[in-house]
């Protein structure tokens, strides 16, 4: 046999097998059945036909599935105020969740975010934010604001550093966020319309506590109040002076934790910055006294009296 009569039963073949994979499609669909009871005889059904005798059994399973459905969630729902008032309910309403894994983290918060409609406090440490962080938060928080929902945000003073950063508070605060900074340590926090605490595991920092004991929820609330009351409002634009007072402001932190005795890396995470950075504000400062070692600059802090002067 030629190529050319090979291509053409080939072509051949793969026409009837169309054709037959046609047919099968439309005898699914009820617009094809057999004539009589002849599988070789096929009739055509008009659309409308076949529409009802295919569609209309679907329908009727599935009026009957929503109906099954509307039963059990109105009994559950008559049960909620029962199990509310029980013991195991209360219980409940002050139970703590544990989250190991980062992305169970992530879904619980993005859950208390759904049903979040008065306020979310937030504080996060640490200077700035990888990008897929801030994109993450930006989310969250717009679909909040959009609810009306307030949003306060507490950083870091390094975070002004950060232009991702300041591009995404930018972004909050046209639409109506509150962001500020502070020069010192604060807790790591999200707190949804007082009710719900979320805060980092200690052993596992990249999972989550879950706290929605009414007690623990308003401490996590004064300790962010308390925070942000000694915050400044975060600058979207860049300002000369304040970038100077926000530096002077870091070198007070770098004396008053030096002189406090801390450790180099203790004091940089507690400013929310690197440890390079601490180290060449540290320099700064021992240059500006002449200070040879860290026991002279905390001798010589506390003899020019500089804590006191600067504050």
């Amino acid at each position: 046999m030629s190529r050319a009569e090979l291509l053409m039963v080939a072509a051949e073949s793969a026409a009837e097998d169309e054709a037959l994979a046609a047919v099968h499609q439309l005898m699914d669909l009820g617009l094809l059945r057999e004539n009589g009871g002849d599988p070789e005889r096929l009739v055509a059904v008009p659309p409308a036909t076949a529409s009802a005798d295919v569609l209309l059994p679907a329908m009727h399973a599935l009026q009957e599935h929503q109906r099954k459905f509307d039963r059990a969630y109105a009994g559950l729902a008559a049960l909620t105020p029962i199990y509310e008032s029980s013991a195991l309910g209360h219980m409940d309403r002050y139970a703590t969740q544990v989250i190991t894994d980062p992305a169970g983290a992530r879904r619980a918060i993005a859950e208390l975010v759904a049903r979040c409609t008065k306020e979310m406090l937030a504080s996060q440490p640490g200077g700035a934010r990888p990008k897929a962080a801030l994109q993450e938060t930006r989310e969250h928080a717009a679909r909040m604001l959009e609810r009306g929902a307030e949003v306060r945000a507490l950083y870091h003073h390094t975070a002004q550093f950060s232009q991702p950063t300041v591009e995404f508070v930018g972004t909050l605060a046209e639409r109506g966020a509150e962001v500020r900074t502070v020069g010192d340590a604060f807790a790591e926090l999200l707190v949804f319309d007082r009710e719900v605490a979320v805060m980092p595991l200690r052993d596992h920092p990249e999972g989550a506590v879950v706290v929605r004991d009414p007690n623990v929820v308003d401490f996590a609330v004064a300790s962010f109040e308390r925070s942000w009351s000694q915050g400044t409002p975060f600058p979207c634009a860049y300002n000369r002076e304040h970038v100077l007072s926000i530096s002077e402001d870091l070198k007070l932190g770098v004396i008053r934790l030096l002189v406090e005795g801390h450790e180099d890396k203790i004091i940089a995470k507690r400013l929310g910055m690197s440890l390079r950075t601490y180290q060449r504000h540290l320099s700064g400062i021992m240059q500006r006294i002449d200070a040879r070692n860290r026991l002279h600059a905390g001798y010589l802090i506390h003899k020019l009296h500089l804590l006191e002067r600067d504050t």
